[in-house]
């Protein structure tokens, strides 16, 4: 199909849903108009049967009742609607329910009406409360976001559902969705360390170890690995040959878009607000060639970055790879969703392209659901929970979890997975568990 033909069912299928919000009866006024129609014309005019007559006569005055009212009432919400202004900033936090300045008065004087309002941009859900004589609307953002306009769909209706009329509104107003840090305190992330010198200075400080460790990767000499760590800690390690380090004060991170990318961006808050990346940092995110040096800079491209279309996640991963580790010797922190996604490709090709980049993946999650007949010990260890329970997102199945951990640590990234709801790191031996299971 061509750009042409498509635009124009856009434009028809817009065209008709303008007629069928504007349209003020329902299916059931419809109904309702033809049966007492036919009810008064049919029976009791012609028949003349007194009970239909009276019953036909009553149902179209409390039609006809109902679309005037209705009307109206949607007449006098327009005109209010074009007389409000707000120029201050708007700015949520998701997961949390907020009540804003915005409110309407409750048509006391106008019987047998209800008012009623939802958020179609940016994406949130909301509660109307009663405030005396007014409507107050509570908002809970569903999306990080950053935009400078809201707009609402307005839904007019009568209590006996024989009318409504429905409309959208637009706000100029800047508004800013940022990302729950949940129950999340702190994240450690590992600095940077880049080659120092042969011979350290002697009056310096003894940076760097007598040996250099790193996990076992296929391909590695058996001779290598280190049993007696594997004994003690059941990870499979091997000596590497030892070189001079030093510590970087510069840190890169980068948050990936994708399926259930919202516990990654509060992640990424907090590491990017509490000074987890140390004093020097540069975070990037998808959706902004331009990385942030600063916390109000990293909000900002963190709430940006809910705009992304899920299916274009990490594909600004291997450049920014590039642009921030031009030597290809640093360390750099991931921050990706818990569920796989045409992300998941294209971070592994980045990584597989990094060069000596060592990456710490962290994958954020709102909880990790056990998978089914496992027993009740699997359950608990993955704190499985229900949706709609009072937690931030939903949980993460146990499958879409594994899956990502084994394609994130075939690509030699070191994968950390952290629970937003309830603010804890799952251990390696957990997670081996994890993959068993799944």
């Amino acid at each position: 199909m061509t750009m042409a033909p498509r635009q124009g069912w856009r434009r028809l299928r817009r065209a008709f849903g303008m007629v069928r919000d504007g349209w003020p009866l329902t299916w059931l006024g419809l109904l309702v108009a033809a049966g007492c129609t036919a009810a008064l014309v049919h029976w009791g005019l012609e028949q003349i049967d007194l009970v239909l007559l009276v019953v036909g006569l009553v149902g179209l005055v409390l039609v006809a009742l109902s679309v005037l009212l209705v009307g109206g009432t949607a007449a006098l919400v327009r005109l209010a609607l074009r007389r409000r202004t707000s120029e201050t900033a708007l700015q949520l936090e998701c997961g949390h329910p907020t009540r804003t300045d915005f409110s309407l008065l409750r048509p006391w004087f106008v019987p047998l009406v209800r008012i009623g309002w939802s958020w179609l941009e940016p994406q949130a859900r909301v509660a109307l409360r009663r405030s005396g004589t007014r409507w107050t609307e509570e908002v809970w953002p569903l999306r990080r976001a950053l935009c400078d306009r809201i707009v609402r769909r307005f839904e007019v209706s009568d209590v006996f559902g024989l009318a409504r009329v429905r409309f959208t509104a637009q706000e100029k107003r800047s508004v800013r969705f940022v990302p729950s840090m949940g129950a999340l305190r702190n994240i450690h992330c590992v600095r940077a360390m880049a080659g120092g010198e042969d011979i350290p200075h002697p009056e310096g400080p003894p940076e760097g170890e007598r040996a250099d460790l790193r996990r076992y990767v296929p391909g590695d000499p058996v001779r290598f690995i280190l049993w007696k760590v594997f004994a003690r800690t059941r990870e499979v390690m091997v000596r590497t040959p030892e070189r001079a380090i030093a510590m970087v004060e510069r840190t890169i991170a980068y948050l990936v878009v994708g399926p259930g990318d919202e516990p990654a961006a509060g992640a990424a808050r907090l590491a990017a607000q509490s000074g987890a990346l140390g004093s020097r940092w540069v975070l990037g995110a998808d959706g902004s060639p331009e990385p942030a040096t600063d916390r109000a800079r990293a909000l900002e491209l963190l709430c940006k970055s809910g705009e992304v279309d899920e299916a274009a996640g990490g594909s600004g991963l291997a450049d920014f790879l590039r642009k921030a580790a031009p030597g290809g010797t640093t360390r750099a922190v991931l921050f990706v969703p818990p569920r796989p996604g045409p992300w998941l490709e294209r971070v592994a090709a980045a990584l597989r392209g990094a060069g000596r980049v060592a990456v710490d993946a962290v994958v954020c999650c709102d909880g990790i659901e056990a998978p089914p007949g496992k027993g009740l010990w699997r359950k608990l260890a993955y704190g499985r929970r229900r949706v709609g329970s009072g937690a931030l997102g939903k949980p993460v199945a146990a499958a879409e979890l594994a899956a990502v951990v084994q394609a994130l640590g075939a690509a030699r990234a070191r994968v950390i997975v952290v629970d937003r709801t309830e603010g804890r790191a799952y251990s390696q031996a957990s997670l081996r568990s994890l993959e068993v299971a799944a």
